[in-house]
């Protein structure tokens, strides 16, 4: 809990969403609201992305970003009775990702490289899940993503037990 919620190892992640039951369910979309920035403001965020060697994602916001607003509800005497993050690769790490996996994609034959973790009350569980934009037979890419997120485990030591 403290790698996700304290620590750094999850911060470059993009959040899709975080569904947090506590005495109420509170779902946060990490998709980006666009109407809520003007067009200085947007551009000023890819400016920022950009001076950080980031590419800004239009799509959703990174954990780093929600993080403080989601330990606040969490943080307590109590557990919570469940939560689900469902975090996505950022482009940049999609694109280091393929470089160092010698898939034969592109990246913008990929929707979305998922690491969902998934608390039911009493039992921690990490998933993975990939989205094309491609259609293929081929699941190399499945099995990349897999031992990706294990040597990330790995590198971070969050222990796991394979299912």
């Amino acid at each position: 809990m403290n790698k996700l919620l304290i620590e750094s190892a999850f911060d470059q992640f993009l959040l899709s969403e975080a569904n947090i039951s506590m005495a109420s369910t509170y779902i946060i979309d990490g998709h980006i609201n666009k109407s809520f920035y003007s067009s200085d403001e947007l551009s000023d965020l890819k400016s920022e992305a950009e001076s950080n060697g980031r590419i800004f994602s239009e799509r959703m916001q990174r954990w780093e970003q929600i993080k403080p607003y989601c330990l606040s509800i969490i943080k307590g005497k109590k557990t919570p009775a469940a939560f689900k993050f469902t975090f996505c690769l950022s482009d940049e790490n999609v694109v280091k990702f393929l470089n160092s996996s010698n898939l034969s994609l592109s990246p913008n034959d990929i929707a979305n490289l998922t690491l969902n973790i998934k608390y039911d009350g009493s039992d921690l569980s990490a998933t993975t899940a990939v989205s094309l934009n491609t259609f293929t037979l081929d699941k190399s890419i499945d099995a990349s993503w897999d031992m990706m997120i294990k040597k990330f485990f790995d590198a971070n030591k969050i222990g796991f037990e394979e299912m």
